[in-house]
């Protein structure tokens, strides 16, 4: 594809107002589609993520990226392209580059995440907020993450970040953007959540996210692999539309409500059972939560993994407790809110019947 811009000046306002120069994409077919493949960190002075068991982001990085290499040169149609092949230093200025010297169609940089409360697992995929590099970017981003469901794993969703200034907070998605480069970041797992590790723990599972990944950009591209035997060339799948005013907004409120309500409570067994309600019209509610103790101390976080706003659930305490169990709700971007408190042995029937 050839990747011809158009500029226009978008008006917006984020903590105060902005002006700014938003480059419109539009596409027109080539051959071959051009792919540059961005293994994220490298070199002893940007390792990324760590975890224990010797997992290190720059070395998961490349090899999921040269397996997506490997499979991609598969397809008919398609060059592609890694900003490194080696353990090595690169700035988001020279991954950006690189791609703009290879005349890229779409940059995929791989990532793999985790936090110091070690307590997130899923796969996300971070875009652009603006236009159609937005649209590009949510439209693999669901993709990719649909391949990583297909493994049991949690998606937490295809997402925007802003700056302070009102523009991309990535530099590497920045920096594409304005050389006219859609981009995404992928983050595949947390490689410090013992749920997620079970995603990387032998070398054939983490190139198996490189296949997957690569499988998403064949069906981006509607490419076909006879010595793999697939053809994606009439592959079907929602394109998102760009967002009208130019820009989108990331979610930055946690879950508006959250509720709950002790259904039954049996004290002879310790079994609690709990109807848990939330909302979040922006972005979705993710996980759930819950305290035994009043919100001293909180359990590992549960897929909120029903559709609709309530969750039913079990928690088995000892009879001889006094328990205050509350809940707290996460949305998308793990805002959270915190329920109201309730006493399971205290309750009584009317109480837990009541709406």
């Amino acid at each position: 594809m050839n990747r011809k811009i158009g500029f226009g000046l978008a008006l917006f306002v984020l903590c105060g107002v902005f002006a700014t120069w938003q480059p419109v994409v539009e596409v027109s077919a080539k051959e071959p589609v051009v792919v540059v493949i961005d293994p994220g960190h490298g070199g002893a002075a940007e390792p990324g993520a760590k975890a224990f068991g010797g997992y290190v982001e720059k070395d998961l990085t490349l090899q999921t990226a040269l397996a997506m290499k490997q499979t991609l040169e598969k397809f008919e149609g398609v060059t592609v392209y890694l900003t490194r092949s080696q353990d090595e230093v690169l700035s988001s200025e020279q991954r950006v580059a690189i791609a703009d010297d290879s005349r890229a169609d779409f940059l995929f940089s791989l990532h793999y995440n985790a936090i110091e409360t070690h307590h997130l697992y899923g796969s996300e995929v971070w875009t652009s907020a603006f236009g159609e590099y937005y649209a590009a970017g949510q439209t693999f981003g669901r993709l990719q993450l649909a391949e990583m469901a297909g493994k049991g794993q949690l998606i937490r969703g295809t997402k925007v970040h802003m700056s302070e200034q009102g523009s991309d907070y990535y530099s590497l998605i920045r920096g594409a953007r304005n050389e006219r480069i859609p981009c995404v970041i992928i983050e595949h797992c947390f490689i410090d959540n013992a749920i997620d590790r079970q995603l990387i723990d032998s070398p054939q599972k983490v190139s198996a996210l490189g296949i997957s990944d690569a499988l998403a950009v064949a069906k981006y591209f509607h490419l076909k692999s006879p010595s793999l035997g697939l053809d994606y060339s009439d592959y079907t799948y929602v394109e998102v539309e760009a967002p009208e005013e130019g820009i989108f907004f990331p979610d930055c409120t946690p879950p508006e409500k959250v509720q709950l309500q002790i259904v039954n409570a049996d004290r002879q067994t310790g079994q609690v059972d709990i109807r848990l309600s939330a909302e979040d019209a922006e972005s979705g509610i993710l996980y759930y939560s819950y305290s035994l103790d009043g919100g001293r101390s909180w359990s590992a976080l549960v897929p909120w993994s029903v559709p609709g706003k309530e969750m039913d659930f079990s928690v088995c305490v000892p009879a001889d407790s006094w328990p205050l169990i509350c809940c707290r709700a996460y949305n998308g971007y793990d805002g959270w809110t915190q329920s109201n408190a309730q006493a399971p042995w205290i309750l009584s029937v009317e109480e837990r019947s009541s709406p």
